[in-house]
C-alpha cells in the first residue's frame, strides 16, 4: 500500500471512530441541553476539581479560548462556578454546583447505556487499542514540536 494511501486510511478510521462518538454522546447530552464538549467538561470538573482554566483546556484537549467560552455558558446555565481562591483572590478555580453534578450524573448513566457495546471488547484488544493510541498520539507530538 502506497504511504499516503496508508496515511489517508489510519485517518478515515479515526476519524469514522470520532463520529460515532461524537455521535453517541450527542444524542445522549442533547437531550439535557448540553453539547459533547460541556458534557466533557462537566466530566473532567467532577474528576479535578477547583482547577483553574488553564488547567481544564489542557485536560480537554482545546484551547483557553474555546475553554473560557464553554464555561461562560455552563456558568449562565448554573452547572458550574467560578470561585475565588482566599490565598490568591486574581485566581480563580471552577467547580460544579448541585445542578452540574445533577445533569452529569444523568448524562452520564444515559451515555453509559450507548457506549455499553464497548464493553465486548477482549481485554487484549482494548489493551492493543490504548497502546497503538499511545503511539500516534507520541508520533503526531514528536512531528509537531519539530
Amino acid at each position: 500500500m502506497a504511504d499516503q494511501q496508508q496515511v489517508s486510511l489510519i485517518f478515515r478510521s479515526f476519524r469514522e471512530v470520532n463520529q460515532a462518538f461524537h455521535h453517541a454522546i450527542w444524542k445522549e447530552s442533547e437531550g439535557f441541553g448540553l453539547t459533547p464538549i460541556q458534557f466533557f467538561v462537566l466530566k473532567t470538573l467532577c474528576q479535578h476539581p477547583r482547577i483553574r482554566l488553564s488547567e481544564l483546556a489542557e485536560l480537554v484537549h482545546i484551547g483557553n479560548s474555546a475553554a473560557s467560552g464553554i464555561v461562560d455558558r455552563l456558568v449562565k446555565l448554573g452547572a458550574i462556578s467560578r470561585d475565588r481562591l482566599e490565598t490568591d483572590r486574581r485566581s480563580i478555580t471552577l467547580s460544579l454546583t448541585e445542578k452540574g453534578e445533577g445533569l452529569l450524573k444523568s448524562a452520564s448513566e444515559v451515555s453509559m447505556e450507548r457506549l455499553m457495546p464497548l464493553l465486548d471488547l477482549s481485554d487484549e484488544d482494548v489493551e492493543n487499542l490504548i497502546r497503538i493510541h499511545h503511539l500516534i498520539v507520541r508520533k503526531l507530538q514528536t512531528v509537531e514540536r519539530g
